[in-house]
C-alpha cells in the first residue's frame, strides 16, 4: 500500500494527500475505466428513464384501446391483463378511475376470492368429518346399512 502511495505521488506530483494522489494516478493510468464507469451510470439512468416513459405511454395506449374499442376473445383478455400489470408499474393517476380500480379493487378482489375458497374448503372438510351436519341416530344407521350393502356388492364382484 505504501508503495502505491509513493508511486502515486511521483506520478501526480508531491504535496497532495494520498487519497487525492491515488485517485489522480488511477485516472491517469486507467482513463477508460473511470470514464466508462461514469458513462455506464449515465447510460443506465437514461435507459431506465426511457423504459419508464415507454411504460407510461403503453399504459395510456392500452387504456385508450380498451375504452374505445370492444376487443373480443383472447386478444381482449391479453389487453386487459397487460393493462392490469402496467397499472402497478406506472405513476399514480388520481384522476383515472380505472387505474384506481386496478390498483385498489383488484388486489382486494383477489383477497376476497382467496378467503372464499379457504372458507369453502374448511366447510367441506368439516362436512366430510361429520362435524357440521348432525344426523339423527336413525339416519346414521341407515347410512351404515347402505355402506355395508355397498361393501358386500363390491366384494362379490
Amino acid at each position: 500500500m505504501a508503495a502505491l502511495r509513493v508511486a502515486a505521488r511521483r506520478l501526480v506530483g508531491g504535496g497532495q494527500t494520498p487519497a487525492v494522489a491515488v485517485d489522480k494516478a488511477q485516472r491517469r493510468l486507467f482513463p477508460r475505466l473511470s470514464q466508462s464507469a461514469k458513462q455506464g451510470c449515465e447510460d443506465r439512468e437514461k435507459l431506465m428513464r426511457e423504459i419508464h416513459n415507454m411504460r407510461e405511454e403503453l399504459y395510456d395506449k392500452v387504456s385508450y384501446a380498451e375504452r374505445t374499442y370492444s376487443i373480443p376473445g383472447r386478444a381482449g383478455k391479453h389487453i386487459n391483463r397487460l393493462r392490469e400489470e402496467l397499472a402497478v408499474q406506472v405513476d399514480p393517476r388520481p384522476g383515472d378511475s380505472t387505474w384506481r380500480k386496478m390498483r385498489v379493487l383488484d388486489p382486494l378482489d383477489r383477497c376476497m376470492v382467496f378467503a372464499t375458497l379457504t372458507f369453502s374448503l374448511y366447510v367441506l372438510m368439516c362436512m366430510a368429518a361429520g362435524r357440521i351436519v348432525e344426523l339423527d341416530p336413525d339416519e346414521k344407521q341407515w347410512i351404515q346399512k347402505k355402506r355395508g350393502e355397498a361393501r358386500k356388492q363390491s366384494e362379490t364382484k
